[in-house]
């Protein structure tokens, strides 16, 4: 895999050739620290943003969310998604969005150890449609790392990692469950391959339904070479494999980020991930409907300086592709997040554009969203020095 020229200094990429581009800061309470952001956003620009806050529902965290509309005016205060007893705290928030504005949120709700991944859906005017749903809710089962993926009907697909035993010798599957749009579960979970040691799930359907699933297959050692792997498989909208686990890469060098994936008007789809060994790039390649490479995997950060980590990947829907993740600034003094647009062929734009609190020490933890004509919002946490962790959000158009 080849590697791009090297960058001259990190302030040479901290361009964002975009339209319109607007920056807010999305929660109002800011007393303690505000992580893990997410973001969906629907054809008509609405978008809504999910995150963790530390201690602002009384307890160690509560998953909150905020709507806002195309240009990035906030349609109300944020709110509790969670409706847990005061001794679970809430962490790991993923939301996907209908048309109408309905939404699902789910996340992880943790009771000393006993942790569950829930989901709760919301109308378009953010008032609640159900209680929290356990998604699987076995017993002896430590559930984590859930992410949530929608069409255009407003069925959805939720996955997540499954342990069994403890984080040391237990054994973990990547598993998934299907909903209709109106939240009734389409069967029982299942899980996406019966080879353990699976990681950091990520999901993307299709208008079909169908739905492909990438994660990373964990190696049984730390010592190199790792053993670490992306793997793929795709599924019907019935849940059913249409073929075995695929393969995407070599020994990745990294134990620390999990891959993202999206899906284009055609069924194809575009999955990103990173690659050691440290420091890391960020890796992406694209995907016809039957899962057949379009084209060689690519590195997509053109600054090879500093580390880059935790990918996350959005699509208009059609064949337009927007690829974020960390990109460390090499001095070890601070992070920004790095950005690029692709094609559904993996054709790159040719420039890496950067979003970032110009007076925050880190900025980090992205997540980003499209609608079809191409408008997108991008956010992630920013350090501000004396505040902590705050969520941020960018919008602009293609």
């Amino acid at each position: 895999m080849c590697r791009r020229g090297l960058c001259a200094a990190i302030g040479t990429v901290l361009i964002l050739a975009v339209v319109g581009a607007a920056q807010l800061q999305v929660n109002s309470y800011d007393r303690h620290h505000q992580t893990h952001p997410a973001v969906a956003m629907n054809d008509a620009g609405d978008f809504v943003v999910v995150w963790r806050s530390h201690v602002a529902d009384g307890r160690g965290g509560g998953v909150f969310a905020r709507r806002f509309d195309p240009d990035g005016t906030a349609l109300g205060d944020e709110f509790k998604a969670n409706l847990s007893d005061v001794d679970v705290d809430n962490w790991s928030p993923a939301v996907a969005i209908a048309p109408g504005g309905d939404f699902v949120v789910v996340w992880v709700a943790d009771r000393e150890g006993d942790c569950d991944v829930v989901a709760r859906r919301f109308d378009a005017t953010g008032a609640p449609l159900t209680e929290e749903m356990p998604v699987a809710g076995a017993a002896g089962v430590v559930e984590s790392d859930p992410r949530i993926a929608m069409n255009s009907t407003g069925a959805f697909v939720i996955v997540w990692t499954n342990r069994y035993g403890d984080s040391y010798t237990g054994k973990s599957y990547a598993a998934a469950r299907l909903y209709e749009a109106d939240g009734s579960p389409i069967g029982d979970p299942f899980e996406i391959s019966d080879r353990p040691q699976q990681r950091w799930p990520h999901v993307a359907m299709d208008e079909a339904g169908r739905f492909v699933v990438a994660w990373v297959r964990m190696g049984d050692t730390y010592n190199r070479p790792y053993g670490e792997y992306v793997m793929l498989r795709q599924f019907d909208a019935d849940g059913m494999p249409l073929g075995p686990e695929m393969l995407l890469t070599g020994d990745l060098n990294n134990r620390w980020y999990g891959p993202a994936v999206a899906t284009g008007g055609d069924g194809g789809f575009v999955v990103a991930w990173v690659i050691g060994p440290f420091p890391c790039n960020i890796c992406a390649q694209p995907f016809n409907r039957d899962a057949e490479p379009m084209s060689a995997p690519q590195i997509v950060n053109t600054c090879m300086e500093g580390h880059q980590g935790r990918p996350c990947i959005a699509s208009n829907g059609d064949s337009d592709f927007l690829i974020a993740w960390d990109c460390h600034d090499p001095s070890g003094s601070g992070c920004r997040v790095g950005g690029q647009f692709c094609t559904g062929a993996g054709e790159l734009s040719g420039y890496e554009c950067s979003v970032a609190i110009e007076t925050a020490g880190r900025n980090w933890y992205p997540d980003a969203a499209m609608a079809s004509d191409g408008r997108y919002v991008v956010v992630w946490i920013a350090e501000i020095e004396g505040s902590g962790y705050d969520v941020f959000a960018q919008t602009g158009s293609r």
